[in-house]
């Protein structure tokens, strides 16, 4: 007699190529928990990455995923020089603050809207705050600036509550896309 013939699923790690949330998830856990004065190189990053997954901060598939070339060119700009350098940082950081409702549409005038958000990374200088917004997003310098227009109103927020919360200046407010290594000032 024949065997039953199986198909067995593909582990996440191995089908994750075609599915840029794991990447962008991977990615992201990597930046919440590298130790920055340790990422001078991608040796350095990759070795990171490898202390990570030993100690359980990211999964194996995840440690897969993340590209250690791309982090470590992060990390040879200015902003990521600063971050290995020891500036205060916050990352992943997560607020509620209540906000006026006529910031969020019309018929919400005198209404206190609960506003939630999750800032990737923000640099606190004596001068200002200075908010990263990684983006692990596929675009070209064609797409680039639309991509950046969908985003400019999040990173606004995210710049209005850290404002209000740490009552200081924003200096900065840039996106990071992993995919140009570039940053889009906003």
């Amino acid at each position: 007699p024949r065997k039953p013939e199986r198909n067995w699923r593909q582990p996440e790690f191995l089908t994750a190529g075609a599915d840029g949330r794991s990447y962008g998830s991977a990615m992201h856990a990597a930046l919440q928990y590298l130790k920055y004065e340790n990422c001078g190189d991608v040796q350095a990053v990759a070795a990171e990455i490898q202390r990570l997954i030993a100690e359980g901060f990211l999964t194996l598939e995840q440690g897969t995923l993340v590209k250690p070339e791309k982090l470590a060119r992060f990390f040879q700009t200015e902003p990521g020089r600063k971050l290995c350098s020891g500036t205060p940082c916050l990352r992943e950081f997560k607020f509620s603050i209540m906000d006026d409702g006529t910031h969020y549409g019309d018929g919400l005038e005198g209404e206190q809207v609960l506003l939630q958000g999750v800032v990737d990374c923000a640099l606190l200088e004596p001068d200002g705050i200075t908010i990263i917004d990684f983006k692990t997003d596929r675009v070209t310098e064609e797409t680039v600036a639309a991509a950046a227009e969908r985003y400019s109103h999040q990173v606004r927020t995210y710049a209005d509550a850290l404002s209000r919360i740490y009552e200081m200046p924003v200096k900065g407010k840039m996106l990071y896309f992993f995919s140009l290594d570039a940053f889009v000032a906003l």
